[in-house]
């Protein structure tokens, strides 16, 4: 077997900056639940009421699918939440 290099998932980045995004905007939970559906699966949605869980089954269902390892996966979670903490933190110079 190779070894192949591992690098953050992409599609989790995205999941930690926005949940980053959404936690200092708005707090650690939604006011309302809210739904997310699935371009793959019609008809199929889940709910929830924070932020951190569909970063949480984002991570599983790449594993799960045989996408990335849980190391990428939460590698690509922490680079977005630092980014999003960046971009937020420095927010004011970037827009000038």
């Amino acid at each position: 077997m190779h070894d192949t290099p591992a690098h953050p998932s992409g599609h989790n980045t995205y999941a930690g900056a926005a949940e980053g995004v959404l936690t200092v905007l708005a707090g650690p939970r939604a006011r309302e639940p809210y739904t997310i559906g699935s371009p793959t699966a019609p008809g199929v949605t889940r709910i929830y009421a924070d932020w951190h869980q569909p970063s949480r089954d984002n991570v599983d269902a790449r594993v799960w699918s045989g996408i990335h390892t849980r190391n990428s996966d939460l590698a690509g979670i922490r680079l977005g939440s630092d980014v999003s903490r960046y971009v937020l933190a420095h927010a004011d110079t970037l827009l000038r």
